[in-house]
């Protein structure tokens, strides 16, 4: 975004802004993935809106994470393409300046779009506005997603993540911004710099957008807005840049392999290195457990949501009951859970994957502590112990088809001694009962 205090100049026309965001296939726009949704809101220099504009797209591959954007394969069957549309998209732009939340990864995607076609266009990150970088600048310890400003400013959005509700909610909200500052405002000479830009010719059609059908939309919930809470994180630069996108994935409560790889590449494009991405991470999963305390109580279903999501990020479910312990101030009662001390004696349990120790020491090890091993996932199967809690093996598959928890080796390490102590116990017991009857 561009730095806010320069230079004045006057503006010489209305017509200023162009509000935009779009729907992807994925997190790259260099890596094959594209634009599905694009929605554009013109506004004028008081921030009033003079047009609106949104299409579905045809990106000739499969859609990626349905479960956030919501669109289906049938809906986009009969949309252009983004060759189909590059022209009326440029004159919408053309000579406005452009305004997104987190507005460098709708850019990034266009530029991209426009890429393929053989051009360049002048759609400079340091000439746009970001409501996400003006809300940090505006509200200190504002939050970081468009869901959680938008609350802040009293906005509702409907139909969330659809590109059109987010798009007029983003312009809803940066009228809302545009009153705390004077008219014209400090970025006015960047303004004028990007009204001069010259635009390529563009190939295009005059082809009638595809509007989303009703149906459509991503899925919402507590974990929604669970992560509407979360703070920001001033250091690194980029890390909410990065952590925004990590929110918008996490809203729906599951990261698939394809989504990792892609946060994997997004950390490595924006600088950041594997320490600073694990100390993200560590403290993502502490803040999230944090603000899932923030009425007192968590369900067993959402501390299940928050520990998965602490898998997913590489982190243990021991970080969450250390975070629930601070936020509650020692009054959360950590639970039996699978991978802590949660599977009683006599519980069927199966191994899958390589692991260091050869499979006979861990399966005698299993029967010394009270289970049961068995060599195929039933549906009464207790839990399954995996060398890699990701693993595809067919084991794990059928764990996940019956609803079987999945634990890590050193998990069920840790399990082990428990079961051992406890049957110690029980032989001491066994010993002093026997001892009483000799002795009576």
């Amino acid at each position: 975004m561009i730095g806010l205090f320069q230079s004045v100049i006057e503006p010489e026309e209305a017509r200023m802004y162009a509000v935009i965001d779009t729907e992807t296939t994925g997190l790259l726009p260099g890596h094959r993935h594209r634009v599905i949704e694009i929605a554009v809101v013109l506004l004028d220099a008081r921030g009033q809106v003079e047009h609106e504009w949104v299409t579905l797209l045809n990106p000739q591959r499969d859609l990626g994470p349905q479960h956030i954007h919501g669109i289906l394969t049938a809906d986009v069957l009969a949309a252009p393409e983004f060759a189909d549309i590059a022209r009326q998209l440029g004159q919408l732009l053309a000579g406005r300046m452009v305004v997104g939340h987190n507005v460098e990864f709708d850019l990034g995607f266009l530029r991209a779009e426009f890429a393929r076609l053989g051009v360049t266009v002048p759609l400079i990150t340091e000439r746009s506005m970001c409501t996400m970088a003006l809300a940090g600048y505006l509200y200190p310890g504002a939050k970081r997603t468009l869901g959680a400003c938008c609350a802040a400013a009293g906005i509702s959005i409907e139909g969330w993540h659809s590109a059109m509700a987010d798009t007029r909610a983003t312009a809803e909200l940066f009228s809302h911004y545009l009153k705390a500052f004077p008219s014209p405002p400090p970025w006015q000479w960047a303004y004028e710099e990007v009204r001069r830009l010259p635009w390529p010719s563009l190939p295009g059609t005059d082809v009638a957008p595809t509007v989303r059908p009703v149906h459509a939309g991503g899925r919402h919930g507590w974990m929604s807005r669970l992560v509407d809470q979360l703070p920001r994180v001033p250091e690194p630069p980029q890390a909410d840049s990065y952590l925004v996108l990590l929110d918008t994935i996490l809203a729906n409560r599951e990261i698939t392999a394809a989504d990792a790889d892609q946060l994997v590449q997004v950390a490595t494009e924006l600088g950041l290195t594997r320490p600073q991405v694990d100390s993200l991470h560590r403290w993502y999963v502490a803040a999230l457990a944090t603000a899932s305390w923030g009425d007192g109580t968590i369900t067993p279903d959402q501390r299940n949501d928050v520990d998965r999501v602490a898998v997913m990020l590489g982190r243990r479910a021991t970080d969450v009951d250390e975070a629930l312990l601070r936020a509650s101030a020692g009054r959360y009662v950590v639970p039996d859970r699978p991978g802590a001390r949660g599977f009683p004696r006599g519980s069927t349990m199966v191994f899958t994957g390589d692991m260091v120790e050869p499979r006979e020491v861990w399966w005698d090890r299993a029967v010394a502590a009270g289970f049961v091993p068995q060599e195929a996932v039933r549906p009464e199967t207790t839990f399954v112990v995996a060398a890699d809690v990701d693993s595809l093996s067919v084991k794990a598959r059928a764990a996940r088809e019956f609803g079987v928890p999945i634990i890590s080796v050193d998990d069920f390490r840790r399990l082990i001694p428990a079961h051992e102590h406890q049957h110690e116990h029980q032989h001491e017991h066994q010993h002093e009962r026997q001892g009483e009857r000799r002795a009576g």
